[in-house]
């Protein structure tokens, strides 16, 4: 079947209503006086609230199931990939194995998702800029043949731990891009055809004082990567270099795009220079 295109900017806004929905659920576990009663919550672990990869995925689907836009699409949770990977760590040893998608998105073949989601959390402290757990999940995206979407939910971030993020994020995909490097991910003796994709890269900040989230769409060529593609000028708390934004939907109440002044609470915001290539979505709450 021909390859499914993907409307990027309804996306990119079923995105920003998963934000949404993760920033009042998040108000609401922070004990907000304002906050309403939340679609989805953070349950505790200990005695924080849990924030990771299921709130997301969670999340995306209570938004997706809400937009009317999103009436013709199906889904499916922990979807069987097409082909056969090698990761290391599995309790069977190094036999190759199907992997899962966190979320498969299908319209009108029931066999061919037009849409892979993979749901990632947490920052990356920047000391290494190798993480397997990406590098595993980064192969599955650029080795499968749909468009993909990579959703990845920060808590409590900081200049350290989005920089760190973004590196890594570039050190994954720009390595793979290199089909031998890919490849010892996969079964052996079998041939593969990566092809020329899209892929959204979401990062949505979960904290009091950064409530913000960015998109940005990568054209993905196999073999050749994109220079600087991750770079993103930030600055948390203090004075900030930006001058403005990218803002696609309201404005944010702890620190404007230019200030970068405390948020009510103490926490600090963040400042995003505009002109990168990256949306910048902030919540009115």
């Amino acid at each position: 079947m021909a390859q499914q295109t993907i409307d990027h900017d309804w996306l990119a806004e079923l995105c920003q209503r998963t934000d949404d929905i993760l920033w009042a659920g998040y108000r609401y576990s922070q004990g907000a006086s304002d906050a309403p009663w939340p679609r989805v919550l953070f349950p505790l672990k200990g005695h924080e609230p849990r924030v990771g990869e299921h709130e997301a995925r969670v999340a995306f689907i209570a938004a997706l199931l809400a937009d009317p836009a999103g009436a013709p699409w199906a889904f499916a949770a922990e979807a069987p990939t097409r082909l056969s990977y090698r990761f290391a760590g599995r309790a069977a040893g190094p036999r190759a194995h199907r992997a899962l998608t966190d979320l498969a998105l299908y319209r009108d073949d029931p066999d061919t998702p037009a849409l892979a989601v993979e749901f990632k959390s947490g920052g990356r402290s920047g000391r290494s800029e190798q993480d397997e757990n990406i590098r595993k999940d980064m192969a599955k995206v650029l080795a499968e043949q749909p468009a993909a979407l990579w959703f990845h939910l920060v808590r409590d971030a900081s200049e350290t731990t989005l920089q760190g993020l973004l590196r890594t994020l570039d050190t994954a995909i720009s390595q793979l891009s290199n089909p031998y490097k890919l490849a010892a991910y996969l079964a052996s003796g079998k041939t593969y055809e990566p092809r020329a994709k899209q892929i959204a890269f979401h990062v949505c900040l979960l904290s009091a004082g950064a409530m913000v989230s960015v998109h940005r769409v990568l054209d993905y060529v196999p073999g050749k990567p994109k220079d600087e593609f991750f770079t993103l000028d930030t600055t948390f708390g203090g004075e900030a270099a930006a001058t403005g934004s990218e803002a696609t939907g309201s404005e944010a109440t702890g620190a404007d795009a230019a200030g970068g002044e405390a948020a009510p609470g103490g926490a600090a915001a963040v400042a995003i220079a505009d002109g990168q290539g990256w949306s910048v979505y902030r919540t009115s709450a």
